[in-house]
């Protein structure tokens, strides 16, 4: 058995799976990963078709990501062009978020290093990640 940590990436940012669930092998990580985009996404808006669960192995590297699109059942629903389509548009955004939360975090950083350098105190860590 191998511990899985399924992360939530959203479009305010990443949220950390911090115990992990044992699976046995990729394909149940993968099966594992559907059941949580699904179960996030009920009673929620249309945003969350953006999200995406990052799967990772206990070292923190990523194994796969899961886009909320791909377990949408109205989305599979859809004639395949439009389907495309949509999945394209919020892999798009998902790829948008990621890229704001980036840069979020790129200033939090230099905010970090002006502080050290003048002596000042600091946010020492977000969202688990050291400044």
């Amino acid at each position: 058995m191998r511990r899985y940590f399924f992360n939530l990436k959203t479009n305010r940012g990443v949220i950390r799976d911090l115990e992990g669930t044992e699976l046995p092998d990729g394909s149940s990580a993968r099966e594992h990963a559907h059941v949580v985009a699904s179960e996030l996404m009920k009673n929620r808006d249309l945003s969350t078709k953006a999200w995406l669960v990052d799967v990772c192995d206990g070292d923190g590297n990523s194994d796969f990501e899961l886009l909320f699109a791909l377990a949408n059942p109205s989305i599979s629903a859809l004639p395949p062009e439009m389907r495309a389509s949509v999945e394209d548009a919020c892999q798009k955004a998902a790829s948008l978020n990621d890229a704001i939360n980036q840069i979020h975090m790129t200033v939090h950083q230099v905010r970090a290093t002006i502080a050290r350098s003048e002596r000042a105190l600091h946010l020492a860590a977000l969202d688990g990640t050291l400044l």
